[in-house]
């Protein structure tokens, strides 16, 4: 059987897959309709799974080519090849997207399909819509990835993972009762998904008969390694949050779907162990190489049975009760009274974050495997880095620091200074670089300038505009700003702590001043917020959990924390530099 018709026949796999759910869902037959009412029609019944499947088949192949072709070796001619490919994919992405749009319309009013299109006012309806506001969102991006066929590659990828997760907002993590942990158990369920099951079609396709297979293969099945603990996590966590008690997962549709895809990661764990025992070390050989295609071919028909599983899900609703909203007005999850044990006891695992800290360890632990030597101290500051931003985004301080200004001071305070002071004194940059002859002129750093700029503007910012109530009303705000001030810390702090090298000298002075310019940021802050006016609009006198009564001393309580906490972490620092700076001296002498 050629390459083109195994393909057809997974996509005709998960086609049917979709088919057969659709049938056990409406019973083999569309519903009669009742006088008086309207209906979507069969086209839109039969017709949405099916554009669901393909705009999925179509994101996984754009993500999955663009994966292969960063992962492929420098000056690789596939590599060329999976990047334009990945523009094809992207404008079917696109138009299925689109497809999506006007299907989805046609379920949420419900008017059939042809209908919609004779009536523009009706079509226009979906423009204030979530679901079809998505589908457009993804449609923009997925347009983005096809018309930059001259971009970077790693950009493009970034571009179409971002193109993954809108649609996360709008489905059943939206009704889930821990709204925020839905959310990022589907975001992080999504991506890996993606990057594994397109990532090993993209190899196959482009790839088989490649001589640069025995380079693409091994870094593949370690990123396929952690995809599937990715997927196995994220999936445990997306089950959790949706079903009320174990009996759900047999006594009712939604369980049972679920079952099935459990059975296909699992069959698809099996695959890759074999894949890891028998074929990864010794691709270079031909009948090895064919042993990888067959047992390559099975699990991409495995996995698409398994997107056709994903896709009948979608369509398939929780069990009625089973975390199925929350109290609290404002925030997407409800939080018990507040005391101070609580940021101790309470623990809010978040899976995205859970797997974005997990990352950095493990590829910190690696290094450390491969560079004989290495100093203890700096393994010992490194975790304690990583420790520390899992405290604060994992534990009661992550629930609440949405809720009270005093537990976000916290949470920002150490994500800012606390943890990437830790972590750069982990030297991560020397251990890439001994683990893997990585040359630090390749390194960039911002002009020392920018950064004394940079700095202070971005807590002007946060804290003078509307920015802070934005970044708390919602899942994503909030993670994204909180991982744009750790970025912005471990660079200032991986000029200030001086263990990592740099791709270009600075001076001591230098460094001092841009010290100077961060305690001055976090002393001017916290006399802000004991001294001015208050911050975050009518947002935390909203969210304010039982047991917070007086909102205007938590934003005192925040002041003190905001300029005691980083303000001891640079006073240590301080005292360091001066040690190392006279050490320095005493070497020239």
């Amino acid at each position: 059987m050629k390459v083109s018709e195994r393909v057809y026949a997974g996509a005709a796999v998960a086609a049917g897959v979709v088919v057969l759910v659709v049938v056990l869902r409406y019973g083999g037959a569309i519903q009669p309709e009742i006088p008086g009412l309207p209906t979507a029609g069969p086209i839109t019944v039969w017709g949405l799974p099916l554009v669901r499947l393909l705009a999925d088949m179509c994101a996984l192949a754009c993500v999955g080519t663009l994966t292969a072709a960063a992962l492929a070796p420098a000056g690789s001619p596939e590599a060329g090849r999976c990047a334009r490919a990945a523009g094809r994919w992207a404008l079917g992405w696109a138009f299925a997207a689109a497809l999506g749009y006007l299907a989805t319309l046609s379920d949420l009013i419900p008017l059939p399909a042809v209908n919609l299109l004779t009536s523009p006012d009706m079509l226009e309806f979906g423009l204030s819509i979530p679901q079809t506001q998505a589908l457009l969102l993804v449609a923009g991006v997925a347009l983005v990835v096809a018309v930059s066929a001259g971009a970077p590659v790693p950009a493009r990828l970034a571009v179409a993972v971002f193109g993954l997760l809108p649609p996360a907002y709008v489905g059943h993590a939206a009704s889930a009762g821990d709204h925020d942990i839905a959310i990022s158990a589907l975001m992080a369920h999504l991506v890996p998904v993606s990057v594994w099951v397109g990532g090993l079609a993209a190899v196959l396709v482009h790839f088989r008969r490649s001589p640069d297979l025995p380079v693409v293969l091994p870094r593949f099945s370690a990123v396929a390694l952690c995809c599937f603990a990715a997927v196995a996590v994220s999936g445990v966590a997306s089950a959790w949050v949706r079903l009320g008690t174990p009996s759900d997962l047999w006594r009712t549709g939604y369980g049972q779907l679920l079952l099935a895809k459990a059975a296909a990661l699992v069959l698809l764990g099996l695959f890759g162990w074999n894949h890891r025992r028998h074929t990864v070390a010794g691709i270079a050989d031909r009948g090895v190489r064919r042993t990888f295609v067959r047992l390559a071919f099975g699990e991409v028909t495995v996995m698409a049975a398994a997107i056709g599983l994903a896709v009948g899900l979608s369509r398939t609703p929780p069990p009625p009760g089973a975390g199925g909203g929350h109290d609290h007005l404002v925030l997407e999850y409800t939080l018990a009274p507040f005391s101070p044990s609580a940021l101790v006891t309470e623990v809010r695992l978040d899976p995205a974050i859970l797997l974005l800290l997990a990352l950095p360890a493990a590829g910190y632990w690696a290094g450390v495997r491969r560079v004989p030597g290495w100093p203890v101290s700096r393994t010992l500051a490194f975790s304690a880095g990583l420790a520390a931003a899992a405290l604060v985004l994992l534990g009661g301080v992550g629930g609440y620091a949405r809720a009270m200004l005093s537990v976000h001071a916290l949470q920002h305070t150490v994500l800012a200074v606390v943890a990437p002071y830790l972590l750069c004194l982990g030297a991560p940059l020397t251990l890439a670089a001994e683990a893997t002859a990585m040359s630090p002129e390749s390194w960039r750093l911002p002009r020392l300038r920018s950064l004394m700029i940079a700095y202070p503007v971005a807590f002007v910012l946060l804290y003078v505009t509307p920015w802070l109530p934005w970044s708390l009303s919602g899942y994503a705000p909030h993670v994204l700003t909180e991982f744009l001030f750790l970025g912005l810390g471990l660079v200032v702090f991986w000029v200030l702590a001086g263990v990592d090298p740099l791709p270009r000298p600075v001076p001591w002075a230098a460094r001092a001043r841009l010290l100077a310019v961060v305690a001055a940021v976090h002393v001017v802050l916290g006399a802000y917020l004991i001294l001015g006016p208050r911050v975050g609009g009518a947002w935390f006198e909203l969210a304010a959990p039982p047991g917070v009564p007086d909102v205007p001393g938590d934003q005192r309580l925040a002041g003190a924390v905001a300029l005691l906490l980083p303000l001891t972490a640079l006073a240590v620092l301080a005292v360091r530099m001066a040690w190392l700076r006279m050490d320095a001296l005493a070497r020239v002498r």
